[in-house]
């Protein structure tokens, strides 16, 4: 039997202001191809500043 391909991946969310990993979460690929950008809390700056998908290692 072949594999299936992966449909949803793990993506983490990274500060555009200090450019570190906050948050991770689930992507579905069928659903939005392009990348994913939030406005989330950053911890951090203490703030809400946009947040833009990145690669988990």
């Amino acid at each position: 039997m072949a594999k299936a391909s992966k449909v949803v991946e793990k993506i983490a969310l990274q500060c555009t202001e200090c450019n570190r990993k906050n948050y991770t979460t689930t992507k579905n690929r069928r659903n939005l191809q392009g990348k994913m950008e939030l406005k989330k809390y950053c911890p951090h700056d203490r703030k809400h500043t946009l947040h833009k998908e990145a690669k988990v290692k």
